[in-house]
């Protein structure tokens, strides 16, 4: 994370609104039932939400997420880069940089940035054009703005490279899910067909207390915690306080399925089965299922991260006050192929196998994160030699 102490300790700065020309009344929503898709990306406040068949854009600019940006936690990305024919709903600001200022660099600067002191909005924050405008840019000369950039898009390949081998391990569950049980859409083996609930013990919603940022109780789940791609993340965990009571009904077993019921229509459903053995609070935002006797969370996950699951969730979602839901009857409706349970237990061990890669690799990826971070900061704090070699350092080490 980016702050303004951070942009003010070594460069002379600037209000945002002087390094570059806001086009946000170039802007145009459209709603999700009237786009139509085509060859051009539609962008909103977190990235790319889709296709459309027209843009508006075509130039390189940087985005700023208006509203829905990940502000409580930048370092998730506020703001991104994008060039060629493009379309930008009203989420996003869209910023031309002037000729003072590099786009990589700007972009750099922006994308973790640290704009609490800037948001407003009780409800829903909001980052307004006059307050973005406010926004302290530190201003290094153009030379040095572009060796910083340079040095943080080293760091960022090799984060994404780190991330890509993750994905493809990913990539291998679903390979092994096909398989074995072939493509769920046709069910080609042949296998009875049943619901979600037939093969669960029981599917019970998260607590609804609420969580505190000071470490007190156990680390609590929420729905950011469960991957699109079907993993637990265990970074940026809140804590909370659950009493005797309370802790069989709101915790996990190693094992157990999480079902992201509430969210944006193409993240309901984001599920995954819990591998760690201490026990870890859950939101009320996800439903905890254990399977009984007949059946295997990791088949059931399986299938709801495949095309076809991830299809008929999206197929099953509807809107309340502007959120997707799912909830739990609706989840245990879903249908679902009923394989002999050897096979769905054969499926999990394969699973498992992969878990230690998959640790390593998980691992792997946080140390790039930490690395960019850290190089983001001495950048900007002007200590640029040490940040290249901490670079060098770090590449001879990941050959």
């Amino acid at each position: 994370m980016i702050t303004r102490n951070v942009v003010r300790a070594a460069f002379p700065v600037q209000p945002l609104g002087e390094v570059v020309e806001f086009l946000d009344h170039m802007r145009r929503p459209v709603k999700q039932t009237d786009r139509i898709e085509g060859d051009y990306p539609y962008f909103g406040a977190n990235g790319q939400q889709g296709t459309i068949d027209g843009y508006i854009f075509d130039e390189p600019l940087v985005l700023v997420a208006e509203d829905g940006g990940h502000f409580a936690n930048p370092d998730r990305g506020i703001a991104y880069q994008i060039e060629g024919k493009s379309w930008v709903n009203n989420h996003a600001h869209v910023l031309r940089p002037k000729p003072c200022v590099d786009i990589s660099f700007l972009t750099r600067v922006l994308e973790n940035y640290d704009l609490s002191p800037y948001i407003s909005g009780t409800t829903r924050a909001k980052l307004t054009k006059g307050q973005a405008a406010k926004i302290e840019i530190p201003l290094p000369t153009l030379e040095e703005q572009k060796r910083i950039a340079g040095i943080l898009d080293q760091a960022d390949a090799l984060r994404r490279l780190r991330t890509r081998a993750l994905d493809k391990l990913n990539t291998l569950g679903q390979a092994i899910f096909h398989e074995m049980f072939g493509d769920p859409g046709s069910n080609p083996y042949g296998w009875d067909v049943g619901c979600i609930g037939d093969l669960l013990e029981e599917a019970k919603y998260g607590t609804s207390s609420k969580a505190n940022a000071e470490g007190n109780g156990l680390p609590i789940l929420r729905m950011g915690n469960v991957t699109y791609d079907g993993r637990i993340d265990l970074t940026d965990l809140k804590h909370i306080e659950l009493s005797e009571r309370d802790f069989e009904k709101y915790t996990t077993k190693r094992g157990d399925l999480l079902f992201n019921r509430t969210n944006s229509k193409e993240l309901v459903g984001k599920s995954a089965v819990v591998k760690q053995e201490e026990p870890l609070a859950i939101a009320g935002y996800l439903v905890r299922a254990r399977a009984n006797a007949n059946g295997n969370t990791d088949y059931i996950s399986g299938y709801l991260n495949s095309p076809h699951g991830k299809a008929t969730l999206m197929g099953m979602c509807k809107n309340i006050v502007g959120m997707a839901n799912i909830n739990a009857k609706e989840f245990q409706r879903i249908k679902i192929a009923l394989p002999p349970k050897d096979l769905q237990d054969q499926y999990a061990n394969r699973i498992d196998k992969l878990e230690p890669q998959g640790e390593r690799l998980l691992s792997a990826v946080a140390k790039a994160g930490e690395l960019f971070f850290s190089l983001q900061h001495r950048a900007f704090r002007g200590e640029l030699l040490r940040a290249r070699r901490v670079l060098r350092s770090s590449s001879r080490n990941s050959r």
